[in-house]
């Protein structure tokens, strides 16, 4: 592959560590990236680096990446905004909306939809279901997947319980995922551009992600996660298309206590009831739907505090929050265009994430 020129723009001279350690990282590590800092509310630092497609046009700050899992994160907000509205209650059995999810083990009729948000269903992670026809297909196939364990017996982090809060949130609605995710969350966030499917005129603003060998093509634009391709493009667990600063507005709504602006999109103790302890393992604890710092070998790194929040997403996508610095940090990035191999994204976000706080303390 050819190497990316070493084309960086930013917002302003600050974080001069973090820009350092992605500039190393170009070509290497990914092949385009946006790093998006907000301090205490205000935009500190939004930097691009590489190019859309290799030897192509250089990246900007408002580049729309697929942000892989990162979707997760807007499943559980709309499902949280029903809770608000009294569509239902964490404690109902995910069989009071999908009733086929039943089956024969007499402990699916316990899984709940808090233990499908703290990955504690006893669903596996995942099942290649690529060759499915389509969202119907997917989701039968996941509703007769057997468990691994009893219902909050322990965490494991699975796709399939956020296929089954997507399709929970379509019937809940009576209307389509997409168009509830909008209702219920970007276009309250202010982040209506944040969407499945993208359409064509979008692409020129659209980052690659992967040569990939199944499909035969370079992805731009289509939905890099195999099972959401075959559903159509349009899943709980992966499927969305947006920028840095829309995954920034989400996140800066949970450390403001369900505010975006002057809209609010979740009520002030939901919002904080998420990113609190629901469940906790071996170096890992659970909010609803966010992940929680749970050592200083995550990949948020050493520095940020015990409190923070975060979520990543396979394709090379972070967004982390610590609400006792007031700060929110987004990395997005297509680290599949150079391999799949997890260590050096996971060291690349523990050391930018670390270097974000360093230079925060130099700068104070």
């Amino acid at each position: 592959m050819t190497s990316q020129p070493h084309v960086h723009i930013d917002a302003g001279p600050r974080l001069p560590r973090a820009r350092r350690i992605l500039a190393q990282a170009l070509g290497k590590i990914f092949g385009a990236a946006v790093l998006h800092v907000r301090h205490a509310g205000e935009v500190i630092c939004e930097a691009a680096w590489g190019s859309y497609v290799p030897d192509g046009d250089t990246v900007t700050p408002d580049a729309v990446f697929d942000l892989a899992s990162l979707t997760k994160l807007f499943t559980g907000t709309a499902l949280l905004a029903l809770f608000d509205k009294r569509r239902l209650s964490l404690a109902d059995p995910l069989t009071a909306v999908i009733p086929e999810f039943a089956g024969r083990d007499v402990r699916r009729a316990r899984v709940t939809f808090e233990h499908l948000l703290t990955h504690t269903s006893g669903l596996p992670a995942h099942i290649n279901m690529r060759d499915e026809l389509g969202a119907t297909s997917v989701i039968a196939r996941v509703c007769a997947t057997p468990l691994r364990r009893a219902p909050g017996t322990g965490i494991e982090y699975s796709d399939l319980g956020f296929m089954l809060l997507g399709e929970a949130i379509a019937r809940l609605t009576l209307r389509p995922l997409e168009a509830a995710l909008a209702d219920l969350v970007c276009r309250p966030l202010g982040a209506p551009g944040v969407s499945y499917r993208p359409p064509a005129s979008l692409v020129p603003r659209i980052v690659c992600t992967e040569r990939d060998p199944w499909r035969n093509r370079l992805l731009r634009g289509e939905v890099h996660d195999e099972n959401c391709w075959a559903m159509g493009g349009v899943a709980g667990h992966a499927g969305l298309f947006g920028t840095a600063a829309d995954v920034a507005r989400l996140a800066e709504m949970y450390r403001q206590g369900g505010i975006a602006g002057r809209q609010r999109v979740l009520v002030r103790a939901t919002a904080q009831d998420a990113v609190r302890e629901h469940a906790a393992g071996i170096e890992e604890r659970r909010g609803l739907a966010w992940a929680l710092k749970a050592s200083d070998h995550h990949s948020c790194g050493r520095h940020l505090s015990a409190a923070s929040f975060g979520h990543t997403g396979y394709t090379g996508t972070s967004v982390w929050v610590d609400p006792q610095r007031d700060l929110t940090v987004v990395l997005l990035t297509n680290r599949v265009l150079m391999s799949r191999e997890p260590e050096p994204i996971r060291s690349l976000r523990a050391g930018v994430h670390e270097a974000v706080v360093e230079d925060l303390r130099a700068c104070a």
